[in-house]
C-alpha cells in the first residue's frame, strides 16, 4: 500500500497511541480496555487514512482469546471492530466531529480464524448535514477472504455544538492540516 501511494493521498496513524494506558478511565473503554491484553488485541491497531477522509483501512490483530467457537473469532467483536472503524470515518465526515451509531448493518460471510492481522476496510458512501454512511469489511491482509460486510448510519447528536472536538480529532491519529506525507511515528 505504501509503494502504490506515489500521491501522498494517504497517511498512517495509531489511533489513541498518546493516551496513558494505566488511566483509569480506559478500563471504562471497550476496546482500549478490556479487549487490549494478550491474546486479545495485543498490537494497538495502525490506520491508513486518505487524506479527505474519505476512506481508511486499520490493521487489526485478532487475538485466539477472542473467540465464541475454539478458533474462530467471535461474530460480536467483529461488529466491533467494524463499528470502531466505521465511526472513524463517519466523525471525521460530519461537522463537529462528534456522533454516534445509528443504524449498523452486518453480512456475515465466512468465519476468521483467530490469532491472525485482518485489515478493517471502511468507505464513505453519503455525507448529508448531520448523517453520514459509512460501508466497511474485515478482510485477510491479502484480500483473498472477506469475513463480514457492514453498512452503517451515523448521526452528530443535536448537542454536539456544546462538546469541543479538539480531543476527538487528537485521539483518532488525525494529522495537523499543514502535515506533509508520510509515515506514523511509533
Amino acid at each position: 500500500m505504501r509503494a502504490e501511494d506515489t500521491a501522498g493521498e494517504w497517511y498512517e496513524t495509531r489511533p489513541f497511541a498518546h493516551i496513558d494506558p494505566t488511566l483509569p478511565q480506559i478500563q471504562n473503554h471497550f476496546l482500549l480496555g478490556a479487549l487490549r491484553a494478550p491474546s486479545r488485541i495485543a498490537v494497538p491497531p495502525l490506520v491508513r487514512a486518505r487524506r479527505d477522509e474519505t476512506a481508511a483501512c486499520a490493521f487489526v490483530h485478532v487475538g485466539r482469546g477472542l473467540c465464541g467457537h475454539d478458533g474462530i473469532a467471535h461474530g460480536g467483536l467483529l461488529a466491533s471492530l467494524l463499528d470502531e472503524a466505521s465511526a472513524r470515518t463517519a466523525l471525521l465526515n460530519l461537522p463537529s466531529n462528534i456522533g454516534v451509531t445509528a443504524r449498523l448493518e452486518l453480512d456475515y460471510k465466512a468465519p476468521l480464524r483467530a490469532g491472525r492481522f485482518v485489515v478493517v476496510r471502511t468507505r464513505l458512501l453519503e455525507k448529508k448535514g448531520r448523517k453520514v454512511i459509512v460501508e466497511g469489511s474485515v478482510e485477510d491482509v491479502d484480500g483473498s477472504t472477506v469475513y463480514v460486510k457492514s453498512r452503517a448510519i451515523f448521526v452528530e447528536p443535536k448537542y454536539a455544538k456544546l462538546l469541543g472536538s479538539g480531543e476527538v480529532l487528537k485521539a483518532l491519529g488525525v494529522p495537523p492540516p499543514s502535515s506533509a506525507p508520510g509515515v506514523a511515528k511509533d
